[in-house]
């Protein structure tokens, strides 16, 4: 099987954004800090990647790991939770 080429320029432009992102410690001044949900993450990385495959399936769960586990818990520094009764509808 043949190795996939890529665009060199495209690949250095997604290395050098990738590691903007990634090394940004710049609160609130830079789009790299907007908030997007888990959601939203999730199903941006089905749409580029697939979830057709198992293997496309055990990839999305190690980006959710990934994402939550990581990128979420590890982060919170205060964690309330308050449980209450759901109105039954009638």
């Amino acid at each position: 099987m043949a190795k996939k080429s890529y665009n060199k320029e495209y690949i250095e432009r997604t290395t050098s954004k990738y590691m903007e992102i990634i090394g940004s410690k710049v609160e609130y001044d830079c789009w790299t800090q907007i908030c997007l949900t888990v959601q939203n993450a999730v199903k941006a990385a089905g749409t580029v990647w697939g979830f057709a495959t198992d293997e496309q399936k055990a990839n999305m769960g190690r980006f959710i790991n990934e994402l939550v586990v990581n990128g979420v818990l590890l982060n919170i520094d205060n964690f309330d939770i308050t449980f209450k009764k759901r109105k039954q509808e009638q």
